[in-house]
């Protein structure tokens, strides 16, 4: 996994500079480690947090920031629907069957050849020197872009973070969902894109998110959200 993330973020950052600058692989005993460039700063999540007011700038940054690392490759990376057949496989939440309609719906959807991130959120995010740095390159793979802004989509409207007061977690249930419409807006706006060619992408995202370490309460929303669509 190390050296996977260590050539996507090589790769991205040899066609972008957007990246923390890759230098090495290293093997230290038994163990396998990555050299990056240090980036000092905050994450834009952290901006966000502590100032507000700068809502609405920064949401319209980060879509700026995914159009512009949105662009056609041809380095070797897992195709969009390779990654997310492999992650709906492996979740035991969802039946056979339903696996099954799920892949046969992925298969009408655009295979594309653009970047593609695939956890792009304003935690990954860094503002440093005036800059702004993406970092965690380990789930990026190829293919439509439009399965790349479904997949932020997903995150900032049903992520739970765990170990939160419940009046808290609506609150920022309610900022990151503020967060998704302001960025999706200046996304539509940049690209011309209609919404409903994003929202295609959805089922096929919620379903595999469903096999990463997320609270329950997540969860459950997602298999809701992939079983009322898959039933329409």
């Amino acid at each position: 996994m190390c050296n996977n993330e260590f050539n996507a973020t090589k790769s991205a950052y040899d066609l972008l500079q957007v990246t923390p600058k890759p230098f090495e692989i290293v093997h230290i005993d038994s163990r396998v480690g990555a050299v990056y460039e240090r980036i000092t700063g905050k994450t834009m999540l952290k901006e966000m947090v502590t100032k507000p007011w700068k809502f609405g700038k920064y949401s319209k940054v980060l879509a700026q920031c995914h159009v512009n690392i949105q662009k056609s490759i041809d380095f070797k990376l897992p195709t969009v629907k390779e990654k997310l057949k492999q992650d709906i496989d492996s979740t035991p939440l969802l039946s056979d069957i339903e696996k099954q309609r799920i892949y046969q719906y992925m298969d009408s959807l655009p295979d594309g050849s653009m970047l593609c991130h695939f956890d792009f959120h304003p935690d990954n995010i860094m503002l440093s020197n005036g800059k702004y740095i993406i970092i965690d390159w380990m789930t990026a793979c190829k293919g439509d872009r439009l399965s790349d802004v479904a997949r932020t989509g997903i995150i900032l409207n049903f992520s739970e973070i765990p170990r939160v007061p419940r009046l808290a977690n609506l609150i920022l249930s309610r900022l990151k969902k503020k967060v998704y419409n302001d960025y999706l807006k200046e996304y539509l706006k940049i690209t011309n894109i209609s919404v409903e060619e994003i929202k295609k992408w959805e089922i096929p995202i919620a379903a595999a998110r469903l096999r990463e370490w997320i609270p329950e309460k997540e969860q459950q929303k997602l298999l809701i959200f992939v079983r009322d669509n898959l039933s329409n």
